[in-house]
């Protein structure tokens, strides 16, 4: 009887053993979503630096056209 006992006992064991190996785990799904979030942070960071790059090379055109200006006024005062 104890025999018995003893090789259920070792088969739950086995077994409870086989699914507890096999069990996914968390970790790379937090991993996956990590990584997800760096991809899109970068890709955002990208999208902002094409949008920026030009509205920024406008800016300093426009500024560099009211100075031109500015000193067209200046010398057309002082004659």
């Amino acid at each position: 009887m104890k025999r018995v006992l003893s090789y259920c006992l070792i088969g739950v064991m086995m077994f409870s053993g086989a699914f507890w190996g096999c069990s996914d785990k968390k970790e790379p799904a937090l991993e996956n979503k990590s990584v997800i979030k760096k991809m899109t942070e970068e890709t955002a960071r990208e999208a902002i630096n094409q949008i920026r790059t030009p509205i920024d090379k406008a800016r300093s055109v426009a500024q560099q056209q009211e100075d031109k200006a500015k000193e067209m006024d200046d010398t057309l005062k002082k004659q």
